[in-house]
């Protein structure tokens, strides 16, 4: 009974100094009061720092070390900063994060000056797999299916040169994805490239495998190594649908039939209209000879024509408008804004008068024989093959989920 007596006092001395070694574990007053806010809608950061009464000289020495290692001119509305402000109401540090990735910090030394340092969160790569079918849109499909929309983008990019993604898709089409994703704590915070993309339906059955050899070989290719690129997009803009086709039609306004020498595309007034290939600007401005390239008055209107290689010439007729910096004598890359929908010249409503020229003579740009990119060069096929066989079987374990989600 004693000892019993004895190890209970034992164990009530223990508690109590547990909990005094507790007590004594006090957590340091924080010395700083602290800031937190997002750039807003005309404000720069030095405007944001004055506001919070930060003197001009150290707005003005916080911003230029800052500088040093990111350029405030591509600051965006919703860039977040952190103030640390000491008791005396100076600024001692300053935390910038222009995303969720990047911390740019700027602090006062001893010397009464300030340093700049950029911290990075390290990242986990995750790659990722979708398969779906088309109910919808391509667009609603794989962003009801959650696929980021930025990705969805990407998907359409590849494919742009073969689908027309506004005309082709049909219900019961299936799409498989294989992509980089990078998070931290859990949270995707953004994406990379998508290795592996599949458009399986009633009109196509294409997969494009990524490939970059570090240099100067990169893109998207078939199994075979031919480059999805090809020398012309399937179509110059985002339409609603085509209004008038290539060849022989009574013309709307001169009631007379004669050729349609082109692809007429209905769309929103203003919609943007791009190059379709690699070229060089001939033409910008007002253009008559409709249908033809040369003759009468009125016509295609607002006019941007352009010359590719080969003997190629394409020709956007009826813009309202015209993309800043497009001149006579410009290089435009394919993919490039050069103007936007009108309803300019001989037109009864808004729309995209698209020709394409070889040697001069028109051509029908919806049987167009497109060329193809520069293929894998031989030397890298092994390595391109074995990123193949990589894709194809994630594929394969994509495709099984997905069926295996439906009939269990």
């Amino acid at each position: 009974m004693k000892s019993l007596f004895l190890l209970l006092i034992l164990v009530i001395i223990l508690i109590s100094c547990t909990h005094k070694d507790r007590l004594i574990e006090i957590e340091p007053p924080d010395p700083y009061d602290h800031v937190y806010g997002q750039l807003q809608t005309g404000k720069s950061l030095y405007s944001i720092l004055l506001d919070n009464d930060v003197s001009y000289q150290d707005s003005y020495k916080i911003t230029k070390e800052l500088n040093k290692l990111y350029d405030l001119r591509y600051s965006h509305p919703n860039d977040g900063f952190h103030l640390k402000i000491d008791t005396l109401g100076v600024v001692q540090v300053i935390e910038y994060l222009p995303n969720k990735i990047d911390k740019y910090i700027v602090a006062r030394d001893s010397t009464d000056e300030f340093e700049v340092f950029h911290e990075k969160l390290v990242l986990k790569k995750d790659i990722r797999l979708l398969t779906t079918i088309l109910k919808s849109s391509l667009y609603e499909t794989l962003v009801n299916g959650g696929l980021n929309p930025q990705l969805v983008m990407k998907f359409s990019d590849i494919f742009q040169w073969d689908i027309d993604f506004f005309i082709d898709p049909r219900e019961g089409d299936t799409c498989s994805i294989i992509y980089e994703a990078f998070s931290h704590d859990g949270e995707i915070l953004k994406y990379g490239n998508i290795l592996g993309a599949s458009y399986r339906g009633k009109l196509f059955d294409l997969t494009a495998y990524y490939y970059d050899n570090g240099g100067n070989v990169r893109g998207y290719y078939s199994a075979d190594g031919e480059s999805f690129q090809k020398a012309f997009l399937r179509s110059p803009l985002n339409y609603s649908f085509i209004s008038s086709y290539f060849g022989m039609r009574l013309h709307p306004i001169t009631k007379k039939v004669w050729l349609h020498n082109g692809v007429d595309y209905a769309a929103p007034m203003g919609t943007p209209v791009v190059s379709s290939a690699d070229g060089t600007v001939i033409h910008k401005g007002w253009k008559g000879g409709h249908p033809t390239p040369t003759g009468n008055n009125g016509g295609y209107g607002n006019t941007v024509m352009i010359r590719h290689a080969n003997g190629f010439k394409t020709l956007y007729g009826h813009l309202s408008a015209y993309a800043k910096n497009i001149y006579v004598g410009k290089r435009v890359n394919q993919g490039e804004v050069i103007g936007y929908v009108g309803s300019t010249g001989w037109s009864t409503g808004p729309h995209l008068h698209y020709t394409i020229y070889m040697h001069d003579k028109a051509i029908n740009p919806l049987s167009l024989n497109n060329v193809s990119g520069p293929p894998i060069p031989n030397e890298y096929m092994d390595e391109f093959m074995n990123s193949v066989h990589y894709v194809d079987e994630l594929f394969k374990e994509s495709r099984k989920t997905f069926l295996q989600s439906i009939f269990g």
